[in-house]
């Protein structure tokens, strides 16, 4: 199949059709971060749960700033949830961020899952020993730990001073 011809079609009036555009390409492994990266705004969320299925292995050809500039209840639920799975796909303390974020956020379910997220959290070898910004981010997280285990993810950030 010529790729060529799915890209117009990211266009198409019908939510459908879009969808099963990006459908192809991620089935033809042809995804690209930058022509996809705009169908993450589709007003519809068939079109939005694709292109984020298309963009997960290639998160982090996504700019960060652009993702979190869509967190938030300014934004309908299904880009909130797809930028948040694209920001967590990221690690490290962009994911980090990303879930410290949203834990007040007044999605019940995005709340508990960024809190999930921020919990099973750990800082391994994407993250600068004794980051100061990490240690901010489990602070405003520490309702989420025992002191123990908060102690231990500080630790393991190099924090322990």
């Amino acid at each position: 199949m010529d790729v060529g011809l799915l890209w117009p079609l990211f266009a198409h009036p019908a939510a459908g059709v879009r969808a099963g555009a990006v459908a192809g390409l991620r089935a033809l492994d042809r995804a690209d971060a930058q022509g996809l990266r705009p169908l993450l705004e589709d007003s519809a969320a068939a079109v939005v749960r694709e292109a984020t299925a298309a963009l997960l292995p290639l998160a982090e050809q996504l700019p960060v700033d652009w993702l979190l500039a869509r967190t938030g209840s300014m934004w309908p639920r299904h880009v909130g949830v797809a930028v948040f799975r694209l920001l967590d796909a990221h690690g490290g303390v962009v994911a980090l961020r990303a879930a410290a974020g949203l834990l007040e956020d007044p999605d019940v379910k995005l709340r508990r899952w960024a809190g999930r997220c921020v919990q099973r959290w750990r800082p391994w070898a994407q993250v600068r020993r004794a980051e100061a910004e990490v240690g901010g981010l489990l602070d405003r997280s520490r309702h989420l730990f025992s002191d123990q285990v908060l102690r231990r993810r500080e630790w393991e950030a190099g924090l322990d001073g």
